[in-house]
């Protein structure tokens, strides 16, 4: 196959068009939350988290920041991983248990205060947010579950076409999470632009150009920008617009031929 010329936008560009019409879409819709209707609160903040989340790569990127980029794509998957679960099922009372876990992180907030400023007062903790922290037996599992329990939950909408079962996201954590894990962490992994040649280069902070990761953070955000929209409009009961569905796939067939 002959290869394809190259494109007279940047990849960045794609992105950030892309990125900019999802904003669009979601602040004309003009979304006014019902009160204690958790699904749509949650949906709201976790899919506006997504696309703040998105624009920080893309600064990120411009300012020459590729690993760095990389990294922050990990909130992305973790933001999927999250609002895809609420939404698989029982979506009303998983996305109560989301927000309730707010009582958890005071419960244990309280202890530290108390630990490591114990001269100044602490407030007490009301009797309704140590009756909700007491529900969660795992300070950091707001769900009870692990992350990869999470992604591999059998989905309630689709099906994978290669096996005609239940689709499932194992890709999307063994493989996607567990690799931008290494740039969010201080692992060995995560150092190749920050190594030189032992013997022969003189080391300066960041001289290593072995790994170019923009490529692969701008990648990571449309794909996972594009998987918590389909989410999102899930979780809300709408329908996606039809422009920033054809887009989604659109731009990420595009990324991958035009600029892999």
């Amino acid at each position: 196959m002959a290869k394809l010329p190259p494109c007279h936008r940047s990849e960045t560009q794609h992105v950030r068009k892309f990125v900019a019409y999802g904003k669009h879409c979601l602040d004309q819709a003009g979304y006014y939350p019902p009160v204690n209707a958790h699904r749509y609160m949650v949906a709201l903040a976790l899919y506006s988290k997504c696309i703040t989340v998105a624009e920080a790569a893309l600064a990120l990127v411009d300012a020459g920041f590729g690993d760095e980029a990389f990294a922050m794509t990990r909130t992305l998957v973790d933001v999927f991983i999250t609002l895809r679960y609420i939404t698989n099922k029982d979506t009303d009372d998983r996305a109560k248990k989301y927000a309730h876990f707010t009582a958890k992180e005071s419960e244990q907030w309280e202890k530290v205060a108390r630990e490591f400023w114990p001269q100044n007062p602490t407030p007490a903790l009301s009797a309704k947010t140590k009756q909700l922290a007491a529900t969660f037996p795992h300070p950091h599992k707001w769900s009870g579950k692990t992350v990869w329990e999470m992604a591999t939950e059998e989905d309630a909408f689709e099906n994978d076409p290669s096996t005609g079962k239940p689709l499932v996201h194992s890709f999307a954590y063994r493989v996607v999470y567990r690799w931008t894990s290494l740039y969010v962490h201080p692992t060995v992994g995560a150092l190749w632009n920050h190594l030189v040649q032992a013997g022969r280069d003189v080391f300066k902070v960041r001289s290593g150009d072995r790994r170019d990761m923009r490529h692969m953070a701008l990648f990571n955000t449309a794909a996972y920008l594009s998987n918590t929209m389909v989410a999102f409009y899930r979780c809300m009961g709408d329908p996606q617009p039809p422009r920033l569905g054809t887009w989604s796939g659109a731009i990420m067939a595009h990324l991958a031929k035009r600029h892999g």
